[in-house]
């Protein structure tokens, strides 16, 4: 795709029709195979959907709505790659490559797009997949799928392919990723009206933080750089509207400054009361994405240390700088309990509304604890804080407060 002597750039585009709704039972449970759970998968399969009050059977598709039915068209959909002719020689090391001569294959659940070396190329591909897809109960959706040379530019799952002039290929948000960005931005801000400054900061902190983590790795500068200035303005209407009988300048002083220290930033909104703040979308670094060796899968026991390996070079998603340093300190573990701060942490999301749950999730549950309490004299230092569950702090304060026999309120979340 990049360079002037970049082979693969017709796009077979492809969208399938209805798939979570028409893959065929016998298939998937065909390509199941002997797994110790099919019998479980297939009650999930055939348990039927109660609309209304009225049940209608299932003799097709996944679960609506399920968590386990991407996994599942995943399952259905193995062997793709071999089906559209992809093939692989001996890499350097122990990675494999693409033969020279074959089309590439990306696929996410039912999203995917075939890189080929010429249109007639392409257009054969297609041909292949439609008879491979047929007996599976899927079929192209022919209004959405199209053929299309990389200078055209496509989209895909919510990024912007293009190959622009002297052979550089850019991947970028989508306009319409940005756009619902937006819109999702002044809806929320819109719903805050009459709410105070620590409301704003915990609703919409999660959607800047998890919208830029997720397009971290593309070129996406320009586009954050957009959205803050958007994010600002909305950030200004809201405050004048709290605050219709004072002037700009006391509004302006009282919500924004320099409240990241860490940054020559004077117009950063944050709440004057508590000192935090709302973090920008350009304040995430753009990373470069490392591409996965081959079809190295991470539930191969036998690739265990590759995937250990790749996952602690993997940079943290972009948090609270005081919360990563100590989530790296304490090794990601609760110190309270000794497990996993955020479950599932090691699992990347995969879509730009998951990662807003993401960080949503982990703002309630994880909590700064003082080792020396503040009314004790204890300060804010990385060495007087460690990150703790939400459920661990109660508990640790509640057992605490019955030995000595005080009374005290249940610590506030604060991570």
């Amino acid at each position: 795709m990049r360079g002037k002597t970049a082979r693969r750039l017709w796009v077979l585009d492809a969208d399938l029709s209805a798939a979570f709704d028409r893959i065929g039972h016998d298939r998937l449970m065909a390509a199941v195979g002997q797994f110790p759970g099919r019998d479980m998968i297939r009650g999930w399969l055939k348990a039927g959907v109660m609309e209304e009050g009225r049940w209608s059977p299932t003799e097709e598709g996944t679960p609506q709505g399920g968590v386990i039915s991407p996994l599942l068209l995943n399952i259905a959909l193995h062997g793709m790659e071999q089906a559209a002719g992809v093939t692989y020689q001996p890499g350097p090391g122990d990675r494999p490559k693409l033969a020279r001569d074959t089309p590439a294959l990306v696929r996410y659940a039912d999203d995917f797009a075939v890189f080929a070396h010429t249109k007639h190329e392409a257009e054969a591909v297609k041909q292949r997949l439609a008879a491979w897809l047929e007996p599976r109960g899927l079929r192209f959706n022919e209004d959405k799928t199209r053929i299309v040379h990389l200078d055209e530019e496509f989209d895909f799952l919510g990024f912007n392919i293009r190959r622009y002039e002297r052979g550089r290929c850019f991947i970028k948000p989508s306009r319409e990723a940005v756009g619902e960005a937006r819109a999702r931005l002044r809806e929320e801000f819109r719903l805050l009206r009459g709410t105070n400054a620590e409301a704003v900061l915990i609703r919409i902190a999660p959607i800047v933080r998890g919208w830029a983590t997720y397009y971290r790795h593309a070129v996406a500068k320009k586009v954050f750089a957009d959205l803050d200035q958007h994010l600002w303005k909305l950030a200004c209407t809201w405050a004048k509207r709290t605050h219709p009988r004072k002037s700009k300048t006391w509004v302006y002083r009282r919500y924004f400054g320099q409240f990241n220290k860490t940054r020559q930033d004077k117009w950063v909104f944050g709440d004057p009361n508590t000192g935090a703040y709302l973090p920008k979308f350009a304040w995430t670094p753009i990373i470069r994405h490392t591409i996965v060796r081959g079809p190295f899968s991470p539930d191969d026991p036998a690739l265990r240390d590759y995937w250990d390996r790749r996952r602690r070079t993997t940079p943290l998603p972009v948090m609270n700088n005081a919360n990563a340093r100590l989530a790296f300190q304490q090794k990601g573990l609760c110190p309270l309990c000794g497990q996993t701060l955020i479950v599932g942490a090691e699992f990347q999301p995969q879509f730009a509304r998951e990662w807003i749950e993401w960080f949503k999730t982990a703002s309630r549950m994880v909590n700064r604890h003082h080792l020396t309490y503040q009314r004790d004299s204890g300060g804010d230092e990385l060495t007087n804080l460690q990150l703790v569950h939400g459920d661990c702090h109660r508990q640790h304060h509640a057992a605490e407060d019955k030995a000595t026999g005080r009374k005290r309120k249940t610590p506030k979340d604060s991570a």
